[in-house]
């Protein structure tokens, strides 16, 4: 057989039966061929498996545990956390696809907030090992060229003390809206919850790697104001909490902005009532980040961005596997429909 024919009877193999006719001739392939040609079919259903911010994410923790670990010392150590978080993906991954049940669908999908949520406390001590300067000059550079002055120098003097407590309210919705957002779907409808974190995901991956190149703290830490922000009733008990929850590199692009717009696309496809009723807290939590100093103007522009590519990625992906079944018994059942 010429090295054509090899190629083309390998390929023939995902639709025909090892015997197969080849120039009025029965050429019987070799049992090693075909199992050779099985394994390779097996690991391209494998990686065609793999959900596109699994890839993302997973790119991100790849990426990082190498740079940590070419750094030797203190920074192999961190490297550890990314390597477990990115060992822990795969071996999530494998445990699902044994057998595509709802459940496991639900844990496969919830082990990123988790490893989101390891990766970006470990980032406050990994990223400054990595040897990059906080770039909050140059983004605040980039606001002077863009609108004179950035937001948080500009707004100062709109400063009042029940403003503050109402944008720190609206700062806080973010976290409500990560965990109410996603989790609807997560109880009501898996395929859409699989969609809804393709998109999150592959934003919080493509933020996390731009933190580890670019990373800022924000003009709160950055800059000195003539005036403290004060709010009785809110903001003074919680702006300590929020600031100590930062990792300090987590500006640009804004993560804030970046998944609450994505969230709140996502419920105008999907759940049109809440997005009227969340759209002016998203207002409000998107004001007060450059209001409250956290974030400069072009981490909000950033941020819109991320957002839109991760609403892209979830619309492809969701148009590419329409017509694929999720779980294991819906595949049974299409099987023996078409057999029947």
């Amino acid at each position: 057989m010429t090295e054509r024919g090899i190629i083309r009877a390998l390929v023939s193999l995902a639709f025909v039966s090892p015997k197969q006719t080849m120039n009025n001739g029965t050429v019987e392939l070799l049992p090693a061929m075909a199992n050779v040609t099985a394994r390779h079919l097996k690991w391209r259903q494998k990686l065609r498996a793999i959900l596109p911010h699994e890839w993302v994410f997973g790119t991100f923790l790849l990426l990082t545990w190498l740079r940590l670990f070419l750094h030797n010392g203190v920074a192999r150590a961190w490297s550890c956390v990314f390597l477990a978080c990115l060992l822990g993906g795969l071996g999530v991954f494998l445990w699902a696809e044994r057998n595509l049940t709802p459940w496991r669908w639900r844990v496969r999908l919830l082990y990123y907030p988790f490893a989101m949520g390891v990766s970006f406390f470990a980032m406050g001590m990994a990223v400054p090992l990595l040897g990059h300067l906080k770039v909050d000059w140059l983004l605040l550079q980039w606001d002077r060229a863009l609108v004179g002055e950035t937001p948080a120098v500009a707004w100062e003097s709109w400063l009042r003390p029940w403003a503050e407590d109402l944008a720190m309210a609206g700062y806080l919705f973010f976290f409500y809206y990560l965990i109410v957002g996603p989790g609807y779907y997560c109880v009501q409808n898996v395929r859409l919850f699989r969609k809804c974190m393709v998109g999150l995901f592959t934003i919080y991956g493509l933020a996390f790697m731009i933190y580890t190149v670019l990373p800022a703290g924000g003009p709160h830490r950055w800059m000195t104001f003539q005036t403290p922000l004060h709010g009785p009733w809110l903001l003074d008990w919680t702006l300590k909490p929020v600031n100590h929850g930062s990792n300090s590199v987590d500006v640009f692009p804004s993560i804030h902005l970046a998944a609450s717009l994505y969230l709140l696309m996502f419920d105008w496809r999907h759940q049109p009532r809440r997005f009227w009723w969340f759209l002016v807290p998203c207002l409000l939590l998107w004001f007060s980040t450059m209001y409250l100093r956290f974030h400069y103007f072009v981490d909000v522009l950033a941020g819109v961005v991320a957002a839109l590519a991760g609403w892209w990625m979830a619309k492809e992906y969701e148009a590419a596997t329409s017509r694929q079944s999720m779980f294991a018994t819906e595949a049974l059942d299409w099987k023996q429909e078409e057999g029947s």
